[in-house]
């Protein structure tokens, strides 16, 4: 099933997502298409696990105890995309996100799981390149070269599209949740590309 809505004279098609799902508080920021590698080891959090593919994924949000049910009313609807037992006999989990969605109607299972009524959130809506996006690809593909981690996690790399690889920057700078945060808006992309320029590069001049 696929939302529409009227854009200008265009009709654009937006995911739909599950009407609820499991949502897991993690301190842990990350952004359509971004691949994390999560241990699992909670009775509750295996249990989502298991029930994932028929739910379709689950949601990653911000942890913050804080915010009521500590999360805030957004998060990534991340899907599984791999798992393992560890060398401890934990169980490890690589998921990849899908698109942003909102949380509304929160309430915990019986098992103490989170649930949350979902719907598709917009991200990124304009984009841009240039020259300095060119050398943010060059440098993050070299971080992935330098980091086995990391470069395992992708089967698959962007480093020619500027949008996946300032989501993946903001995933890995060492900056505060609440400051990655002010990125996710629709209209945030321009602002994002000068702040990881202004991070990455000073006041070098690369055009």
């Amino acid at each position: 099933m696929i939302d529409t809505h009227l854009s200008g004279s265009l009709i654009t098609k937006l995911p739909t997502c599950p009407k609820q799902m499991a949502v897991f508080p993690l301190p842990l920021f990350i952004l359509p298409n971004g691949i994390q590698r999560l241990r699992i080891f909670e009775p509750r959090y295996l249990s989502m696990i298991a029930e994932a593919g028929e739910r379709g994924g689950f949601v990653i949000a911000r942890y913050d105890n804080e915010l009521a049910f500590n999360v805030p009313n957004w998060g990534t609807r991340v899907e599984v995309i791999d798992f393992h037992a560890g060398k401890d006999g934990i169980l490890v989990v690589d998921v990849k996100a899908i698109h942003l969605v909102s949380l509304d109607n929160m309430v915990y299972r019986n098992d103490n799981l989170l649930l949350a009524d979902t719907c598709y959130k917009s991200h990124w809506d304009r984009l841009s390149s240039d020259s300095s996006s060119m050398a943010l690809g060059r440098l993050l593909e070299q971080l992935f070269e330098d980091n086995d981690a990391l470069a395992q996690l992708y089967g698959t790399t962007h480093f020619d599209r500027l949008d996946w690889v300032c989501a993946r920057f903001l995933e890995i700078l060492p900056l505060s949740l609440n400051e990655k945060e002010k990125f996710i808006h629709p209209s945030s992309f321009e602002q994002l590309t000068v702040f990881l320029h202004s991070v990455i590069f000073g006041n070098e001049n690369i055009n």
